[in-house]
C-alpha cells in the first residue's frame, strides 16, 4: 500500500468505518474515568496498570473486519490492511496513554517517575503486541472478528504471570523492577516476531 493510498483511507474515514471502534471508545472511557474520579489514591503504578489494561483489552478488536471478503479482490494486500488498522490503533492508545503518564507521574517521587513511566509503557506495549499478535493469529486462519477471544488470551497470560513466582513481572519499583523488566521486554520482541509472522503468512 502507498503512502498515498493509505492517507486516502484514512481521510475518507472509510478506515475508522471499517473498525469497530466502540471498544475503544469503552475503553478509552473507563480509562479517563479512573483518572478522573481517583486522583487522591497514592498507587500510581497499581493505576496506570489498570489503564494499561483497560486500553490493551479494548485495542483487541482494530483487526477485525468482517468486510475483508468482500474486500479480498482489492489490490492492496490485507496484510497491509493490518498494518493499517494496527497503526491507526496505536496511535489512538498513544495518546491517552500519554495523558494517563502526564496525569499520574507527577504523583511519584522525581527520581522515580523516568524508570516508572519506561517500565509501565513496556508493559503496556507488550500486552498490546499479544493481543495484536493473538487477533492475526485468528485473521490467518480465516477468523475475520478474532477480537473477543484476544481478552482470554491477554487476560490468562496475565496470570500465569502474575502466580508463577521464579520470574515475577508486576513488581513495584525496587531490586525486582529492572528483572522484571528485562523480561517484558523479552517478551515484547517475541510477540513483535509473533505478530509480523502471522501478518506476513496472511493471504486472501
Amino acid at each position: 500500500m502507498t503512502r498515498s493510498v493509505a492517507r486516502e483511507l484514512i481521510l475518507s474515514r472509510y478506515l475508522v468505518r471499517s473498525m469497530r471502534v466502540a471498544p475503544l471508545v469503552v475503553g478509552a472511557i473507563a480509562a479517563m474515568t479512573l483518572l478522573a474520579y481517583q486522583g487522591g489514591v497514592a498507587d500510581t503504578i497499581g493505576r496506570l496498570r489498570v489503564i494499561g489494561l483497560l486500553l490493551a483489552l479494548a485495542s483487541g478488536f482494530v483487526l477485525d473486519d468482517a468486510a475483508a471478503t468482500t474486500l479480498q479482490a482489492s489490490p492492496y494486500s490485507l496484510a497491509r490492511r493490518l498494518w493499517l488498522r494496527i497503526g491507526y490503533g496505536a496511535t489512538v492508545i498513544a495518546g491517552l496513554w500519554t495523558i494517563a503518564l502526564v496525569r499520574l507521574l507527577p504523583a511519584a517521587p522525581a527520581y522515580q517517575r523516568a524508570t516508572l513511566g519506561l517500565g509501565v509503557t513496556v508493559e503496556l506495549a507488550a500486552a498490546l503486541t499479544i493481543v495484536w499478535a493473538a487477533a492475526a493469529w485468528g485473521r490467518r486462519r480465516g477468523v475475520d472478528e478474532p477480537g473477543i477471544a484476544t481478552a482470554p488470551v491477554l487476560l490468562g497470560l496475565i496470570f500465569v504471570g502474575a502466580a508463577q513466582q521464579r520470574f515475577p513481572l508486576l513488581v513495584g519499583l525496587g531490586a525486582d523492577w529492572l528483572r522484571a523488566h528485562l523480561g517484558w521486554t523479552v517478551i515484547l520482541a517475541v510477540a513483535i516476531a509473533l505478530l509480523a509472522y502471522e501478518i506476513h503468512g496472511v493471504h486472501r
